[in-house]
């Protein structure tokens, strides 16, 4: 009975040390070489096309635009410090059922997402 305790009791430490482990080498991870930045909808449900954009760069200028049917319907620029997240609002009013395409790049890249209203 007292071996079957040690064998439970090393096996807990065993399963809590090597998650702590995995933990700190995660954040370790995360915290360092991040070099991405993405674009997603606020609220992907609703009829709303305002958007986010993550920025994990060093990188903090990007430039934006809503497209209907290949027209430019508004356009922006946006600061976006690193590790930070910024929405852009974009008013539906003017914008009528169909497809909008969000484009914003960021130096030589571009991201877009696109909507069906």
């Amino acid at each position: 009975m007292i071996q079957q305790n040690k064998i439970i009791i090393f096996a807990i430490i065993l399963f809590l040390g090597s998650s702590m482990f995995l933990f700190i080498m995660n954040d370790r991870h995360m915290a360092s070489g991040q070099n991405w930045w993405a674009i997603y909808f606020s609220n992907a449900k609703d009829q709303s096309v305002s958007f986010t954009i993550e920025n994990h760069t060093d990188q903090t200028n990007f430039h934006w635009q809503v497209l209907k049917d290949n027209n430019k319907i508004n356009e922006g620029d946006i600061q976006v410090s690193r590790d930070k997240t910024k929405d852009v609002i974009i008013n539906n009013t003017e914008l009528e059922q169909g497809k909008i395409i969000i484009q914003v790049s960021s130096g030589e890249e571009k991201r877009e997402i696109y909507k069906n209203l």
